[in-house]
C-alpha cells in the first residue's frame, strides 16, 4: 500500500525575490528537492521514477506545513487540508536540473496576510531578506511510493529498499518542523534530502538509465505510435539521445526526432528518410572525391605546368548519380558498375590531356622553327611562354592552331612575274 513520505530540503535565502504576478505582489521561494539515484533513509530514488513523476508537482499547492487531521497526513486539496494549510501560495516552475527537481513557490502577499501562519511566514522571508539571524526556510514535497525489496546489486550499494512513486500531492514550506518524528498517528516518515547519499561507486549496478532500458521504451512508443494494429511492425534500427531511425513493416528508413519527458517518449510529427550505409561508403566517397575538387584550366598556348583535366559538368553529374545508386543499392552488382565507370571516366580523361598536349608541345615546335629561321636556333631555343608568342608574333606570322589548315598556308609574297607577264622581260 502506497504511503507518505516527505522529502525536505533547505531553502537558498540568497535565491528568494520578490514579484508582481497578475497584479498582485507575490514573494518567489526557488527550492531543489527529489535528488535522482540516491539513498534516504535507506531507500534508493531511482532517477527514472522521479522523471516520470516530478512534473505532477507543477500547479500543486505549497501548504503551510504538511496538513494533518488527528494526527495522519491528508492531502493539501482535501477541504481538511485547505483549512489547515493553504496560505495563498503554489508551487510553479518545475523542471529538470542536474540530478534534482527546481521549483519556485509563488506566496499571493496579501491571501497570506489573512491567517497567522501566513503572516508569520512572510515575517520570516522579511527577515532573510534583511539578513537577520533567523531560522531557515524549508521545503517539504510529499510523495506517495511503495517500498519494494532491494535486489542484491542494490543492497551492495546501501539500500534497503527501493522507492516506487505512485504520485506527488503538494509541496509545502516548513517553519519549525524539520527534524520533527514521524507523526504518532497514521502512515508517514519524514525524510531529510540534504543528508542524501550517492550510491557506492563500482557496486557493478547501473545508475541512470541503461541503454537497453531506453531501448525498450523507444521501441515501446515507436509500437504505439507507428504500428498500433496487430498486423504491423515497426523496428527501431538505432537511436541517439535525441533521434531514432525507425523502419516500418520492413520498408524504408526514416529518422525521427523525440523527446523523453516525465518518463514518456514522444516523436516528432514527420521523419526524413535516410539510406543505411556501411563502412565501405566512406571508403568509395573518399577515392572519389579528387574528381569533384576545382582545378585551374588547362594551359592554352603557354609553358604552364601540366596536370589531370577536371570533370566536364556531364562526367560531373554522370558520376554523382552512380554514386548515389551504388549507395542506396549497398551490395556488390552496384559497385562493380561504380568502379568500372569511374575507370572508364579516368581513361577519357587521360585520353583528353594527352591530345591537349600533343597540340600544344606540336604547336610551340612550329613556332620555335620558324622563330629559328630568321633569329636562329640558339634564340629560338631560349624562348618560351609569352616570350615566343611575341617573337613569333613580330616576325609576322600570326599564332596558327595546331592540328588544323593554319599550319599548312601556301606561301605568300610577291607574285610570281612570270606568271602575269607573259612569261616575263625578254
Amino acid at each position: 500500500m502506497p504511503m507518505q513520505i516527505n522529502v525536505t530540503t533547505r531553502v537558498n535565502a540568497s535565491a528568494i525575490r520578490r514579484e508582481k504576478y497578475n497584479g498582485r505582489d507575490h514573494w518567489i521561494v526557488p527550492s531543489y528537492t527529489l535528488p535522482g539515484n540516491v539513498i534516504m533513509n535507506g531507500g534508493l530514488y531511482p532517477a527514472s521514477e522521479i522523471d516520470t513523476h516530478y512534473q505532477g508537482l507543477e500547479g500543486t499547492l505549497a501548504p503551510l506545513g504538511h496538513p494533518q487531521v488527528n494526527g495522519s497526513f491528508v492531502s493539501a486539496f482535501s477541504p481538511e487540508g485547505l483549512n489547515v494549510g493553504y496560505i495563498g501560495a503554489w508551487n510553479r516552475n518545475a523542471k529538470k536540473s542536474g540530478n534534482r527537481i527546481y521549483v519556485e513557490k509563488w506566496i499571493d502577499v496579501d491571501k497570506a496576510n489573512e491567517s497567522d501562519g501566513g503572516k508569520r511566514l512572510i515575517e520570516r522571508l522579511e527577515a532573510l531578506e534583511k539578513g537577520e539571524d533567523v531560522p531557515p526556510i524549508h521545503t517539504s514535497v510529499a510523495v506517495f511510493l511503495e517500498q519494494l525489496e532491494a535486489n542484491d546489486e542494490q543492497k551492495s550499494q546501501g539500500a534497503e529498499w527501493v522507492a516506487k512513486l505512485h504520485s506527488i500531492d503538494h509541496d509545502a514550506i516548513l517553519l519549525d518542523e524539520v527534524g520533527a518524528a514521524t507523526p504518532e498517528k497514521g502512515v508517514g516518515m519524514m525524510i531529510n534530502a540534504d543528508l542524501a547519499t550517492p550510491l557506492k561507486a563500482n557496486s557493478g549496478a547501473l545508475i541512470g538509465e541503461s541503454y537497453r532500458e531506453r531501448e525498450r521504451r523507444l521501441e515501446k512508443a515507436a509500437k504505439d505510435r507507428f504500428a498500433p494494429n496487430t498486423d504491423e511492425y515497426v523496428w527501431v534500427v538505432d537511436f541517439t539521445d535525441s533521434q531514432a531511425v525507425i523502419s516500418r513493416n520492413g520498408g524504408q528508413y526514416e529518422v525521427y526526432g523525440y523527446k523523453s519527458e516525465s518518463g514518456k517518449i514522444t516523436f516528432d510529427d514527420t521523419g526524413t528518410s535516410v539510406a543505411r550505409a556501411e563502412s565501405w561508403v566512406a571508403v568509395v566517397t573518399n577515392k572519389v572525391k579528387s574528381f569533384f575538387t576545382t582545378q585551374d584550366p588547362p594551359a592554352t598556348n603557354s609553358n604552364k605546368t601540366e596536370g589531370e583535366m577536371p570533370l566536364t559538368t556531364e562526367d560531373t553529374e554522370v558520376l554523382r548519380k552512380i554514386v548515389g545508386e551504388a549507395i542506396a543499392a549497398n551490395n556488390d552488382t552496384a559497385i562493380k558498375p561504380l568502379a568500372d565507370s569511374i575507370a572508364a571516366i579516368q581513361a577519357n580523361q587521360k585520353t583528353l590531356t594527352d591530345t591537349l598536349t600533343a597540340n600544344s608541345r606540336a604547336e610551340e615546335a612550329t613556332k620555335r622553327a620558324e622563330v629559328a629561321k630568321v633569329h636562329g636556333e640558339i634564340v629560338a631555343n631560349a624562348l618560351s611562354g609569352e616570350s615566343l608568342d611575341a617573337m613569333y608574333k613580330s616576325i609576322g606570322n600570326a599564332a596558327p592552331l595546331a592540328g588544323n589548315s593554319a599550319q599548312n598556308q601556301k606561301e605568300t609574297g610577291a607574285p610570281d612575274y612570270k606568271t602575269y607577264f607573259d612569261g616575263g622581260a625578254k
